[in-house]
Parts: structure tokens; C-alpha cells; sequence
């Protein structure tokens, strides 16, 4: 984390496939030791990314370096970097051991060192007895599990996963994220992930890079994209999020008034998360988390408050969603316990403080 020569580093990355732009002049800098993942939906060029970074797809223009290397030229398998698909792409034909090994081999690792380094990541996978194996005697977990050791085996700059645990149930897939990270941590190995779940690039990584239409909009820690979205896409692709289009009346005193909603919202400037600021007659848009808004309404200042009726209820255990309609037509997604909802009510007050939203300039 202090080397000040990152594990990769992208300079202006694009690639086209005939008139469709798939990766846009993406730069990106990942430094050594980071779990980073690249989040999006399908179609927004993020394995398109991986596979630039990996060798498998040559980009029209720009640079990759490796631990400050020039590697943009090279062939897959001169590169320092390793990848893990999501079929696994295990040999059948070669036991646990023999697929581990096949990377060190390929780098002329001696028998007796190749031998040992399956071990210590037989240890590390916390899959030691299984050597003698094929993969068809495997489970999802365990397959997955050793195609991670064979990545990890040749001791790459960096380890890249192309949504790996997409074709795991649920169970076994929150399990393989705890895993996975856990290996990331202990190994202290450069991992970059590639998901277009949400919850499980939240859950695991240092860093998120939110990708739509082949660029990335925001590069932040999990907690930031959640709480300072710098885009309507940003903001309801990663959670819920209850969207209001405002208009700005006045910025001053470290305040802007909003028009929202019929009313008037005012805001710290600070909850401002993108664009230079804000100036009278602006458009923004307003950004609610579900989780946000309470029920009732309290006495306590800096209070943005909505009413409306109650048009669905979902039950879902120790939460209940509750979706209000406004008098303007807009629906509101709270998500509260089922203790302060009461049975039967049809129309509800909510809150939200001031400090909890987030304003995206538009444009």
C-alpha cells in the first residue's frame, strides 16, 4: 500500500468492436496489495477490461503496466498477471496437484518446488488431502477454490477474477466471498474482481469501481459510493435509492435551498457529492437511501419530511419495505423494522435528516 509503483496501472484504455465503444479512455491506477473490483452492468466493458489487462483482448489504444512495466505488447502468457474464470478451466485430465503445479512447471520451477508450492497452497485453500484428485471429484466450492491456487501458483504481480462465483447458490457463494477475501488479505496479493453484484462487491473490496457504458464514473471505498454517489446511475445501481429532481433557489452560509417536491429542502452544501458546486436555478437530483427515512415525525431540525399512502408492504423478517405514494405521483421505498410500522395504517410521515441525503448536481 505505500509502494508508490502501483501493482497496474491503465493510461487512457479503449477498445471498439466495430462502431460499438466498449471501454471509453479508462485510466486506472491499483496499487500493490488492493482488493479492487469493477462493478457494473453487463455490457459495460468491465471483462472486456479484464481481458485487455490479462492479454486476451488487445486494446485500440492506450497502455497497461505492470509493477511500472510496459506490458500492453505482450503476449497472455509472458504477462505477470493470472486469471480465474467462472467455469473454473480446469485441466480434467490432471489431478488438484498437476494443476496447481502446471504454472510453475511452465516457469521451470523444479520437481521438489513445484511439489512444495502445492502444498503451501493446498494449505492456504484449506484443501490440503485433496492432491490426488480430479476435478470431477470435486465440489463447485472446491473447483473454484483450486483454480484460485493454480492462479496463484507462479506468484503473479496480480490476480485477476472474472466473476468467478457466479455459477455457485447463494450459500456456497457467500462463503467463497468470505474465502476469497480472506486468501486476499493473507497472501496480500493485488486482486482484481469483476461482478456486477452489487452486495458482493461491497462486501469484499478496498475499492469500487463503478463502470456504465465502457467508463468509469466512480472510483471510490465502498462506503463513499453508498453515501456520496456522484451520479444517478451510481446512486441506483449500488442499493436502492428514492431519486427526487430538484432545482436550486440559493447557495449561501454553507446552505442550498432546494425546490422539492412543492416545498423547500435545505441542505448542508457538503452533502453537495458531484459537480463544482451548485448556483441558483441549477438543476440536482435529491438521493435518498430507503434506510434514511423513519417513520413519524420528530421534533429535531434539519428534517426533510414526506406524507403519503401506504400502497405495498413486503415483510421480510427483521425488515419490512414499505412503498408510500406522494401526492405527486412519486413512490418512496422505506426500509424499516416491522416494530414502528403499524398494522392497518394507510398513510405515513417519514423523516430524513439532512446529513443522511446526497445531492448530485445534473450535468
Amino acid at each position: 500500500m505505500t509502494d508508490t509503483v502501483p501493482a497496474i496501472e491503465l493510461r487512457n484504455i479503449s477498445k471498439a468492436y466495430g462502431a460499438l465503444r466498449v471501454i471509453d479512455d479508462v485510466s486506472l491506477r491499483v496499487d500493490k496489495g488492493v482488493f479492487i473490483t469493477l462493478l457494473g452492468p453487463s455490457g459495460c466493458g468491465k471483462s472486456t477490461l479484464l481481458r485487455t489487462i490479462v492479454g486476451l483482448s488487445q486494446p485500440d489504444s492506450g497502455a497497461i503496466l505492470v509493477d511500472g512495466q510496459d506490458i500492453t505488447q505482450a503476449a497472455a502468457h509472458n504477462r505477470p498477471v493470472k486469471m480465474v474464470f467462472q467455469d473454473y478451466a480446469l485441466f480434467p485430465h490432471m489431478t488438484v496437484a498437476q494443476n496447481i503445479g502446471f504454472g510453475c512447471e511452465m516457469q521451470g520451477m523444479s520437481r521438489a518446488a513445484t511439489a512444495e508450492r502445492c502444498r503451501e497452497l493446498l494449505e492456504l485453500i484449506r484443501l490440503p488431502d485433496l492432491g490426488g484428485r480430479y476435478p470431477d471429484a470435486l465440489s463447485g466450492g472446491q473447483r473454484q477454490r483450486i483454480a484460485l491456487a493454480r492462479a496463484l501458483a507462479p506468484d503473479p504481480a496480480a490476480l485477476l477474477l472474472d466473476e468467478p462465483l457466479g455459477a455457485l447458490d447463494l450459500k456456497l457463494r457467500q462463503d467463497m466471498q468470505r474465502e476469497l477475501k480472506s486468501i486476499q488479505r493473507r497472501t496480500q496479493k493485488t486482486f482484481v474482481f469483476v461482478t456486477h453484484d452489487q452486495e458482493e462487491a461491497m462486501s469484499m473490496s478496498d475499492l469500487v469501481a463503478v463502470m456504465n457504458k465502457g467508463r468509469i464514473e466512480q472510483l471510490d471505498t465502498p462506503q463513499n459510493i453508498y453515501a456520496n454517489p456522484v451520479s444517478e446511475f451510481v446512486a441506483s445501481f449500488v442499493g436502492a435509492a428514492n431519486l427526487f429532481p430538484a432545482r436550486v433557489a440559493a447557495v449561501e452560509g454553507g446552505k442550498a435551498r432546494l425546490e422539492v417536491e412543492g416545498s423547500e429542502w435545505v441542505v448542508p452544501t457538503h452533502r453537495i457529492t458531484s459537480g463544482d458546486g451548485l448556483k441558483a436555478g441549477d438543476g440536482a437530483t435529491v438521493v435518498i437511501r430507503p434506510e434514511a427515512l423513519t417513520a413519524g415525525a420528530s421534533r429535531a431540525t434539519n428534517r426533510i419530511r414526506l406524507t403519503g399512502k401506504v400502497t405495498e408492504q413486503t415483510f421480510f423478517g427483521d425488515r419490512v419495505h414499505l412503498h408510500l405514494s406522494l401526492a405527486s405521483g412519486q413512490s418512496v421505498l422505506i426500509d424499516a423494522r416491522p416494530q414502528a410500522v403499524q398494522a392497518g395504517t394507510e398513510e405515513m410521515t417519514v423523516e430524513c435528516a439532512t446529513e443522511d441525503l446526497a445531492v448530485i448536481a445534473n450535468g
